[in-house]
């Protein structure tokens, strides 16, 4: 099974799209979507099998975008009440039935709440979260060698749930010292963050075959992230 996250940068992606498409990924997470209900079809040679979005009503222009490009079947759990920064869903993937969220945290009119919509959303879906696999993926805008404190916060409440990176699963490389950047800020090569993370079970970790990051050079002309994509052997 192949997950995808990507930030593909204020919108555009009914245009975009023919650079990830290719991939096939069973399941996409995509941040920074335009509103797409006018669009029949994206840019390329392969459609989409699924796709959902939904904005914010008070940031209409950007948003979370869930796709597949496979015959993974995903059921959005949320409907019109949702936090529109913490997307859930339920999936079938073969005979695995299994959880998806797709997650992009951004800076708010009030600071208190500002890039902390994962930490929120797991609080308040941690039992939702623990009644089946479940993948948390996208872009958390956070890097655990940030003074905030939020990275560190994120991850203690996601340890007793058995969520692991697989990036640092796969790598063996430690939070905050990650040598494959996912952003480039104002898409400059000498500006590098990692930001962009799936999560995966724990008890998945043996099965993760691969973990790519983007390169700069193949995706600084859409985007200033790369994607992360991770292929497992479920």
């Amino acid at each position: 099974m192949r997950v995808i996250t990507w930030n593909c940068r204020v919108g555009g992606f009914r245009k975009k799209a023919k650079q990830i498409a290719p991939f096939r990924p069973d399941v996409l997470a995509v941040q920074e979507v335009e509103p797409l209900t006018d669009v029949l079809l994206f840019a390329g040679d392969h459609q989409p099998t699924f796709r959902d979005r939904i904005g914010d009503p008070a940031f209409p222009k950007r948003a979370i975008g869930m796709f597949s490009y496979t015959d993974v079947e995903l059921t959005p759990v949320d409907g019109a009440a949702c936090r529109y920064c913490f997307r859930r869903y339920r999936a079938r993937y073969g005979e695995l039935s299994f959880q998806i969220v797709g997650v992009w945290t951004w800076a708010t009119k009030l600071r208190k709440t500002s890039y902390r919509q994962a930490i929120d959303g797991v609080r308040e879906h941690g039992a939702w979260i623990s009644q089946a696999p479940t993948v948390i993926l996208g872009d958390f805008n956070d890097n655990a060698s940030y003074r905030s404190g939020h990275w560190a916060e994120l991850l203690a409440l996601l340890q007793p749930l058995g969520l692991v990176s697989a990036y640092h699963e796969h790598f063996q490389e430690p939070f905050g010292a990650e040598s494959r950047p996912t952003h480039y800020f104002k898409g400059n090569q000498g500006s590098p963050f990692h930001l962009d993370y799936c999560f995966v079970p724990k008890v998945w970790a043996r099965r993760i075959k691969t973990v790519t990051v983007g390169a700069y050079d193949e995706w600084r002309t859409v985007s200033d992230h790369v994607p992360l994509m991770v292929d497992l052997d479920l």
